[in-house]
């Protein structure tokens, strides 16, 4: 019978007993990742008409512990440069026996930083999740990677050419630009001339441009790649205006972009018309200024006939 008692007695004490997992947190280990594939580096998305970096980044936790678990998270960049602002959940909470995946939003805020940042180097991200009681820091995980701006290649032809009209049979000269308005270096890898409606008219040497390699423009001060070509209306050209076509491809995404541009061509008739009109013009005064000179010996011989009679009765008188 005691020791009947002693048995009921002590179940009773241990019913009373606290739970020690549920006033201590459980130290069984936590997985912490990317979900996101980062390796070996990671491209972020880039809006090159914008400039604007904007991505989301994922990363999961596991629980695999019989409580529920509670973290800390924080995010760091090593890029001096500030590149990217990063919103995210600071605080989190995993159940028990959970896997559960969060988010990173990354977001650029200043597109000449984005453009100008070289897509030769990365810069990295590290996301620290840490778990605490109190005060007190029980367990930190971390994970990185590194993040790199993708290449955006623009490569935008511009031209300088003559806004009088060319003679028929000569060459002028005008010049093409290459403006790479793309954040790498570039180069045209194919480069067409195409005049409309004036077969007599040819354009020369664009062959000067090709496979130059042309770095960002307004980057660090760089300017446009700037290249002479010419234009040339055959002897036979009629006075025309004509549309010309400048057509690059760049090396860089094989996109074409192209300049037109108005030339306005004068034949020869019209410029050797416009010669014999001025030397016409200078004839008709010369004519002028003979005419006039003309009218002085006439007035001489008249004198000169006055004065003969005048001698002639002079000496009649005296006979």
């Amino acid at each position: 019978m005691k020791v009947r008692c002693f048995l009921v007695f002590s179940l009773l004490l241990l019913g009373f007993i606290p739970n020690s997992s549920a006033q201590f947190p459980d130290n069984s280990p936590w997985e912490f990742g990317w979900e996101t594939d980062v390796e070996p580096s990671y491209e972020l998305m880039l809006d090159g008409d914008k400039w604007e970096l904007e991505d989301i980044l994922y990363f999961y936790v596991e629980n695999t512990r019989m409580n529920d678990l509670s973290l800390t998270i924080s995010v760091e960049f090593d890029s001096d440069d500030e590149l990217l602002e990063a919103t995210f959940d600071e605080e989190i909470s995993i159940e028990s026996q959970e896997n559960k995946t969060f988010s990173v939003e990354l977001l650029s805020s200043n597109p000449d930083d984005v453009r100008g940042f070289s897509t030769d180097t990365s810069f990295s991200i590290k996301i620290t999740a840490t778990e605490t009681a109190g005060t007190a820091e029980i367990s930190s995980e971390e994970i990185e990677a590194d993040l790199k701006v993708p290449r955006s290649h623009k490569l935008i032809p511009e031209a300088t050419t003559p806004t009088y009209a060319i003679s028929a049979g000569t060459w002028v000269e005008a010049t093409l630009h290459l403006n790479n308005m793309g954040n790498s270096v570039d180069a045209a890898k194919a480069i067409e001339a195409e005049v409309r409606s004036c077969p007599l008219l040819d354009i020369t040497g664009l062959d000067s441009a090709l496979n130059v390699q042309v770095q960002p423009t307004g980057i660090n001060g760089q300017e446009a790649e700037s290249f002479t070509f010419r234009i040339e209306p055959s002897s036979a050209h009629p006075s025309r205006t004509c549309e010309v076509t400048i057509s690059i491809t760049s090396e860089g995404n094989n996109i074409e972009r192209s300049v037109v541009f108005d030339i306005e061509i004068q034949d020869e008739d019209d410029s050797d018309s416009n010669s014999n009109s001025e030397t016409d013009s200078g004839s008709s005064s010369s004519g002028s200024t003979d005419e006039d000179s003309s009218a002085l010996p006439s007035l001489s011989f008249l004198t000169t006939f006055v004065l003969v009679g005048i001698a002639a009765l002079t000496r009649s008188k005296n006979d």
